[in-house]
């Protein structure tokens, strides 16, 4: 049976990580673990900001992780390919993976440069980086946080991490509706998860809101963990708040495993638990109202209710929105702002999602506001 562990961590404290973190692994796949040389620490690495803005795994949950691939004689490198453009050594640094680096014996890969491995599997080309297959496994590290997109992200987006550098752009240009990029995670999923031994998830303080960048730091006070992706993702969706209905490409990858959502076992203690006031207000708004509307009905009623990214008095000018749109609707305006254009915006939200600066704002229609209230 397909299994969750949970347990409350109020603080990033080192010695409470380590032993949350030799449980739980303990309790997932420990025989394959146990056999394996090379571990490879795949974190969620959004971009180039600090541990305290809740957008990117804390560090201090990958130290506890490596204290404990190290007592058991591991080789660890720590890996992701973050979204855009930015400059990855800067990444490391703001991130906190260069500190833990320069104290442990661990190697940064860059998952967008160690070249890329085609696969093609249920009508989607994926490119994915050697990496996966030159470590003996990976342990996926993501973190609890809403998405403007896809309502919730957490494992299974997590490995979207694995696509390198740009071509990430291309499967939002391909795929620029929640349903449409969900069925792709969902693949994704179903072809690397015999990579991965275990999924742990930082819910210490994780986020809501405007996420997965944009939102409020909130301390959720949780670590999770599970063999599973989707299982994982499964609960800890139903702690903010989530239906299964509003994460459909959750559903598809439990499918895909052969789960039934009641068949998923986590402490007993969590079984009423629900996050409090958690802000899903705009988290996945266009996926939520068409799951109402039937199928024919749903290329009409995308048109009125527009979701669409603007910029805002927040703007630094530094373009990463510009550098990050995936079909080129950014440009840049007489006064140095950039300016998205509409009429070639596909509302996938990428620069509302690699903003450092909080500056994209959501524009949302009269009946997607009706919506969210």
């Amino acid at each position: 049976m397909p299994r969750v562990e949970i347990r409350k961590v109020e603080a990033y404290r080192l010695p409470e990580l380590r032993e949350a973190a030799r449980e739980f692994l303990a309790a997932g796949d420990p025989i394959r673990l146990k056999n394996a040389k090379t571990v490879l620490l795949k974190p969620n690495l959004l971009g180039g900001f600090p541990p305290e803005r809740a957008v990117t795994t804390h560090p201090a949950v990958l130290e506890a992780l490596i204290q404990v691939l190290l007592e058991m004689g591991k080789t660890v490198w720590l890996g992701d390919s973050p979204g855009g453009t930015g400059n990855l050594q800067e990444i490391w640094q703001v991130t906190g993976m260069q500190d833990l680096a320069e104290r442990y014996p661990v190697r940064l890969v860059n998952l967008s440069s160690s070249g890329v491995q085609e696969i093609e599997a249920d009508g989607v080309r994926l490119l994915l980086s050697k990496i996966l297959w030159q470590a003996d496994v990976t342990i996926n590290v993501c973190k609890l946080k809403t998405h403007g997109l896809m309502a919730f992200t957490g494992a299974v987006k997590n490995l979207f991490g694995l696509v390198p550098g740009l071509a990430k752009t291309e499967y939002h240009k391909h795929y620029p509706n929640s349903r449409d990029f969900g069925h792709m995670l969902a693949v994704l999923h179903a072809s690397v998860r015999h990579r991965v031994v275990y999924h742990l998830m930082d819910g210490i303080i994780g986020m809501d809101g405007a996420g997965p960048s944009a939102g409020r730091p909130r301390n959720f006070g949780l670590l999770f963990g599970s063999a599973s992706a989707p299982s994982l993702d499964y609960v800890a969706a139903r702690f903010m708040g989530f239906s299964l209905k509003q994460i459909e490409y959750v559903k598809e990858a439990l499918h895909e495993e052969g789960i039934i959502p009641s068949q998923i076992e986590y402490p007993l203690s969590f079984r009423d638990h629900r996050l409090p006031k958690v802000d899903r207000r705009t988290a996945g708004l266009q996926s939520r109202v068409m799951s109402h509307v039937p199928p024919r009905a749903r290329v009409v009623l995308r048109k009125i209710i527009d979701l669409y990214p603007y910029v805002t008095d927040k703007c630094q000018k530094c373009y990463v929105c510009v550098k990050s749109c995936p079909v080129q609707a950014i440009e840049t305006g007489e006064d140095g702002f950039p300016v998205i254009g509409t009429d070639k915006c596909i509302r996938c939200l990428c620069c509302h999602e690699m903003c450092p600066h909080q500056a994209i704002g959501i524009h949302k229609s009269l009946l997607s506001r009706l919506f969210v209230r």
